[in-house]
C-alpha cells in the first residue's frame, strides 16, 4: 500500500485492514495457541462482530449514489442487529452463528451484485478493475464460508473440524492472493473518489 501510494484511498485501506484483522484473528492458532480455547473463542467472537460491518464499509466507499445510501443504512442496521443478538443470546457462539450466517449472506449478495455491475460495463477504470478482483475474492471466500458455516455450525460433527479448517484457510489464502493481485496489478494512486 505505501510503496504503491495507495494508502490514502479509503476503499483500498479498508480492504487491507480487513485482511490484516483476518490474519491477526488467525495468528494465535498459527503460533501454537490452538490449545488455548478461551483465547481462540474470544478472538473469534470479536472478529465475527467486526467482519460484516468492515466489508460493508469497503462496499460503501466503493459505491456511488443510491447504492451508497443503501449501504449506509445497512451498516447501521446490521450493527444494531448485532447488538440485539448479543443482548438476546449473549456474547457467545449462539449469537455469533446467526450474525456470521446473515452477514456472510449479505456480503455474498453485494459481492455478486458488484461483480455483475462490473461485467455490465464495457470500459473500466483501474479502480473498477481492482474492485472486480476484490468482489471476486469476497465471492470466493464467503461462498466457501457458507458451505463451512453449514458444516461447522448447523451440522456440527467433531470429525469434520479439520476438513472445515483446511477449506477455510484455503479460501482465505486464495481470496487474499486474488485481492493482492488486483491491488498490485490494477490499483492506481491517481483515482479520485466520488
Amino acid at each position: 500500500m505505501l510503496w504503491r501510494k495507495l494508502n490514502y484511498k479509503t476503499t483500498y485501506l479498508l480492504v487491507c485492514i480487513y485482511w490484516l484483522i483476518n490474519g491477526i484473528a488467525n495468528l494465535p492458532e498459527c503460533l501454537g495457541q490452538s490449545d488455548n480455547s478461551t483465547l481462540q473463542n474470544q478472538i473469534t467472537l470479536i472478529y465475527n462482530l467486526i467482519d460484516t460491518p468492515l466489508v460493508l464499509l469497503v462496499f460503501y466507499f466503493s459505491a456511488t449514489h443510491n447504492k451508497k445510501r443503501i449501504l449506509s443504512w445497512l451498516i447501521i442496521l446490521f450493527m444494531v442487529f448485532e447488538l440485539c443478538m448479543v443482548a438476546w443470546k449473549g456474547h457467545n457462539f449462539d449469537s455469533s452463528t446467526i450474525i456470521i450466517g446473515s452477514g456472510g449472506l449479505i456480503i455474498l449478495i453485494f459481492s455478486i451484485a458488484g461483480l455483475a455491475e462490473y461485467f455490465n460495463k464495457i470500459e473500466h477504470s483501474s479502480f473498477e478493475i481492482t474492485m472486480g478482483f476484490i468482489y471476486a475474492a469476497f465471492i470466493f471466500e464467503y461462498g466457501l464460508s457458507i458451505i463451512i458455516f453449514v458444516f461447522s455450525y448447523l451440522n456440527y460433527k467433531r470429525e469434520t473440524v479439520n476438513v472445515n479448517l483446511f477449506v477455510y484457510y484455503l479460501s482465505v489464502i486464495s481470496a487474499t492472493v486474488l485481492t493482492s493481485y488486483g491491488l498490485w496489478r490494477f490499483a492506481r494512486p491517481n483515482f479520485v473518489e466520488e
